[in-house]
């Protein structure tokens, strides 16, 4: 008899489905995505999320759940699901998560919770991002939406869960939260879960942050980050739009009116290169604003080959192989770009700089997306130049950027990390037209941290923790998410506004 870590006996599940390849989810058709910003994986059948579920083992050491940054129970979902029960299952999510429509979207579930699923020491991992999908548009499609009154069963300080979902009464305080990005979004909704009454600050005309305007429709489709603006605004927050922190409403009227202050406002500040002849260079653009104008001009119906950003009939540099690259690739791609370049500092075969762990899925020789995909495709090869970086910027007589002079990298290894250095003489020039800056985000915008008079790192990130967890040094003022932690994953932040909302709501309490 083998004992669970609580003493119950673990029960073995019978008869699972022991197929050694995980079962698929449909995607629309190369052809059809080449032509479209529509959403390109669709969510389980009943069928497939049922398949899919019986290949769960729900092993006793629950891997799966540890490698979670939330603490999702995953095991424990699956079973509920695999027992015909999908409310259960998405009561049980949403213990520890916000989300679950996002993260089941947009989580690097292979470095994730697959990445030590038991089921890849002999085969493929189980699609747990799929059946969290599954589970939560099953939800949805349902009519439930979540509780208009905020839940109680609350979990204690050091309790990783969520709220369930039970009515509690309201607690009177009142909480503002300055940001409506993943963090301030799931500030919000754990905040309010505890009772407190919120309102959310946003400086863009739609609320969403990142989830809205930094990740393209073709992987996060603007309806599913609306409809969990609604079911905030159903459960009472209150979001004011248009309205920056400093400029529009001060941070004094703010700690005035309010019990608390939850900074959420991200990394806003691109974190740009130092290639030569680029200050002055027109067509040169952040990932963001090349992304945000896109998206912003699908929602309002505007003119997409007319937009003043846009890659139509363009030879495309985009600078930086993550994830936020691919997406420029796929967007500019969508454009009509005339060609499209991606310039990657590290090397080609991750192998040679990521370490495995035992029970990981296989690392591919090489990075792939549903981007390349679209590319090799549209333009019959990778984008992707590896080991390589833009030293310099070429520009024609009107100043428009017209080619970048890239140089070989050279990987160097020591016991923590890897290195580039330039190979000299490797000099090549590219053509250019349009030059997009993908390279990450550094620290949040000073205005903000100055409005408010934050203490802030040699990052220039918020500085929190002290007596209280997640306050600033200013009285009332916390901060969660990346303006804190530093650029991070949906899930991460996500789990980081849940702590802070826990302490705030210690604080509130006292």
């Amino acid at each position: 008899m083998l004992l669970m870590q609580d003493n119950t006996q673990f029960v073995p599940v019978e008869n699972p489905n022991m197929q050694e390849k995980r079962t698929k989810a449909a995607t629309i058709s190369l052809s059809e995505r080449l032509g479209t910003y529509n959403e390109i994986e669709t969510t389980y059948s009943k069928d497939e999320a049922e398949n899919e579920a019986d290949r769960c083992l729900k092993c006793p050491t629950h891997w799966c759940q540890k490698m979670c940054p939330a603490g999702v129970p995953v095991t424990d979902f699956i079973a509920a699901l695999r027992a015909g029960n999908p409310e259960e299952a998405y009561r049980l999510i949403r213990t520890a998560s916000a989300f679950p429509e996002f993260c089941s979207r947009v989580c690097p579930k292979e470095r994730q919770c697959q990445s030590n699923c038991t089921r890849s020491i002999n085969s493929e991992a189980v699609s747990i991002s799929r059946l969290e999908r599954f589970v939560t548009e099953t939800h949805y499609a349902s009519g439930n939406g979540e509780p208009a009154t905020p839940p109680t069963n609350l979990p204690e300080a050091g309790d990783h869960r969520g709220a369930e979902c039970a009515p509690s009464k309201k607690s009177g305080k009142k909480v503002a939260v300055i940001g409506s990005g993943p963090s301030g979004l799931a500030a919000a909704q754990f905040l309010t879960d505890y009772g407190h009454s919120v309102t959310v600050y946003e400086k863009d005309d739609r609320p969403g942050g990142l989830l809205e305007y930094g990740i393209p429709n073709m992987k996060l489709e603007k309806g599913v980050v609306a409809r969990k603006i609604d079911s905030l605004k159903n459960q009472g927050v209150e979001f004011v739009l248009n309205t920056a922190v400093g400029k529009d409403v001060s941070p004094e009227e703010l700690k005035g009116s309010f019990d608390a202050v939850v900074l959420a406002v991200g990394t806003r500040n691109a974190r740009m290169i130092s290639a030569e002849n680029m200050a002055d260079a027109k067509g040169v653009y952040t990932a963001v604003e090349y992304l945000t104008q896109t998206t912003k001009t699908l929602l309002d119906g505007g003119d997409m080959a007319g937009r003043s950003i846009s890659a139509a009939g363009k030879n495309v540099v985009i600078v930086g192989g993550g994830d936020t690259g691919n997406d420029c690739v796929g967007t500019a791609i969508r454009d009509g770009a005339l060609s499209v370049t991606q310039i990657e500092m590290l090397p080609k075969h991750r192998k040679t700089f990521e370490v495995e762990t035992p029970r990981m899925d296989p690392l591919p020789d090489e990075p792939h997306s549903t981007s390349q995909e679209e590319a090799k495709v549209k333009f019959s090869e990778d984008p992707h130049v590896y080991e390589t970086t833009v030293k310099a910027v070429e520009k024609d007589a009107s100043g428009n950027v017209a080619a970048v002079t890239v140089i070989d990298l050279e990987a160097r290894y020591d016991a923590y990390r890897v290195s580039m250095s330039e190979v000299p003489g490797t000099e090549r020039t590219i053509p250019c037209d349009m030059l997009l800056i993908a390279a990450g985000f550094t620290g949040p915008e000073k205005a903000v941290t100055e409005a408010f008079g934050v203490s802030v790192n040699e990052r220039t990130n918020i500085i929190v923790g002290g007596s209280v967890p997640y306050m600033t040094d200013v009285d009332k003022v916390f901060a969660c998410g990346d303006c804190h932690t530093g650029q991070s994953l949906v899930c991460r932040t996500m789990t980081d506004a849940r702590e802070c909302a826990k302490a705030v709501h210690g604080y509130l309490s006292e």
